[in-house]
């Protein structure tokens, strides 16, 4: 492989350690490498799960995704609620640090606690080394924040992001710089298969049928059969395997259309459909306001219905008849659905996604309905709409949402899934 011809860039990926954890820990005025604290979605649920948990508690076997009744109750250990608008906030005023080295189209966030930035350009005004602008990067969200960062680098972002998950959080400078000449030693040294990054447990399968189970064999393979097996992904996967990305920071992507939807895992086992309808309503009510907000309608209708007493459920979707952001004409089809597909056992998971979205334009008039009544409708959600932008959305609630089984009020108060 001739990496000489290859994009040869600065690329750092910067990932908050225990980010969660640590943030709740700063707020408390503990140090998070110090103490033992984990963050669970809900205290008072003992079923509730683990979304976070600092260094200490987790060499004690408590990780993201145990339970409340796994973490030891002690007096040493810290156990609590999420504070989402606190997080966002850390998250917001890192990535300001982060975006005085690097010109905002150099800046990608990967989520709310790793972020990219391509420091080609700006490097030579900061910092003699690329480790050297890690470090000093590292230093200040440190002193600025008391909120500890790990930082991996690379000549592309493949190679910044294996770096960091694969050297540098396990380091004790926190910093790893990986290079094309260190992918024999250091990528392909890579194991099991679905360690590597974009590669599950699927597709490790699929690669050992094919006599792959190394890193190494897959980067030798040949890239014909990967493209028979996989399709446009095989070759990606043989790229990988060699360390190639050609992917830039600066290089934006435009879907050609975009998809809203929201899912729910249900606090009890639902049986009753009645009661199933009214949250399928509740939450398209949610999706439905943001399709108003983006000014957008939607022609596909997309139901996920997951059962609890048996593994399974159903994914269908649905083309609707126009595109519509309208309650009203939507939830007829996600009603038919439902009963098509429904067997009958206990519910457990929901979600709703619209998509073939297109900007929403004039509508045309038709012999067969009443356009009065239409308008009427549009107008009413632009109230309703109004109302809940300005005073929450708890603030107008339909009267079912405040029976017993609905979950609005509660989901209302949410941010990101979990408590503000």
């Amino acid at each position: 492989m001739d990496y000489s011809q290859l994009p040869n860039r600065v690329i750092i990926c910067i990932d908050m350690k225990a980010f969660f954890a640590s943030v709740s820990c700063v707020i408390r005025g503990l140090n998070p490498l110090k103490v033992k604290l984990a963050v669970v979605g809900d205290t008072k649920r003992p079923g509730s799960v683990v979304l976070a948990a600092t260094p200490l508690l987790k060499k004690e076997g408590i990780k993201t995704g145990s339970r409340l009744f796994d973490i030891p109750k002690r007096k040493d250990v810290y156990v609590v609620n999420p504070s989402m608008k606190r997080y966002i906030k850390a998250s917001n005023y890192i990535s300001s640090l982060v975006l005085q080295y690097v010109a905002p189209e150099d800046f990608h966030a990967y989520s709310i606690d790793e972020l990219f930035i391509d420091v080609t350009a700006s490097l030579h005004l900061f910092a003699k080394t690329p480790e050297e602008l890690a470090h000093r990067i590292r230093d200040e969200i440190y002193q600025k924040t008391r909120l500890t960062a790990t930082a991996g680098i690379g000549p592309n972002l493949l190679l910044a992001k294996i770096s960091l998950d694969h050297e540098a959080k396990n380091s004790s400078s926190g910093v790893a710089y990986w290079r094309y000449e260190d992918i024999p030693i250091k990528l392909w040294s890579i194991h099991p298969l679905k360690n590597f990054w974009g590669i599950s447990s699927a597709t490790e399968k699929r690669l050992h049928r094919l006599g792959i189970t190394t890193i190494k064999e897959l980067a030798l393979s040949s890239k014909e059969m990967l493209k028979k097996e996989f399709g446009v992904m095989g070759e990606e996967l043989h790229q990988h395997a060699n360390g190639i990305d050609f992917s830039r920071i600066s290089d934006v992507y435009v879907p050609s259309s975009r998809s809203f939807g929201k899912s729910q895992i249900l606090f009890q086992d639902y049986t009753s459909r009645k009661e199933v309808e009214l949250l399928l309503l509740e939450l398209l009510d949610d999706v439905c306001f943001r399709l108003r907000m983006h000014q957008v309608v939607a022609q596909t209708v997309h139901l996920s219905i997951g059962y609890s007493k048996q593994k399974g459920g159903f994914s269908k979707q649905k083309k609707m008849m126009r595109a519509s952001n309208l309650t009203q004409d939507i939830f007829p089809y996600c009603l038919t659905i439902l009963h098509t597909f429904d067997s009958g056992m206990p519910i457990r998971s929901i979600g709703i996604s619209l998509s073939k979205t297109s900007i929403q334009r004039e509508e045309q008039m038709s012999l067969f309905e009443d356009s009065d009544q239409r308008e009427r409708a549009y107008a009413l959600s632009k109230t309703v709409d109004d109302i809940r932008l300005r005073y929450g959305k708890n603030s107008i609630l339909r009267a079912s949402s405040h029976l017993d089984h609905s979950t609005a009020h509660y989901r209302n108060g949410l941010i990101g899934g979990h408590k503000a």
